[in-house]
């Protein structure tokens, strides 16, 4: 009984965490893609704005499969918790 509640804890302590690692990854995207422009008209003289812009999509790009990571694991171990936790309400 005690190894169940142990177990039980320490899978919600660790979605916990997972999910706290996926908010903050969510916070970093959103603070990155402020900068982000949905069109981009430049003239020869503003070069450097289409370099920044290509540069905050590919950090953006970098950064998304962490998130979508981080989204699988927090909702499988979230529903994982859950199972356990009726299991145990079921006994």
């Amino acid at each position: 009984m005690l190894l169940s509640v142990s177990l039980l804890s320490v899978m919600l302590i660790t979605w916990l965490a997972v999910t706290a690692l996926l908010i903050v990854l969510a916070i970093v995207r959103a603070v990155i893609s402020l900068r982000e422009e949905d069109q981009l008209y430049i003239d020869p003289g503003e070069e450097r704005l289409l370099a920044e812009q290509r540069e905050i999509v590919a950090r953006l790009e970098r950064l998304r499969p962490y998130l979508i990571g981080t989204v699988v694991a927090s909702v499988v171990l979230g529903l994982a918790t859950f199972g356990l936790w009726v299991y145990r309400q079921l006994q």
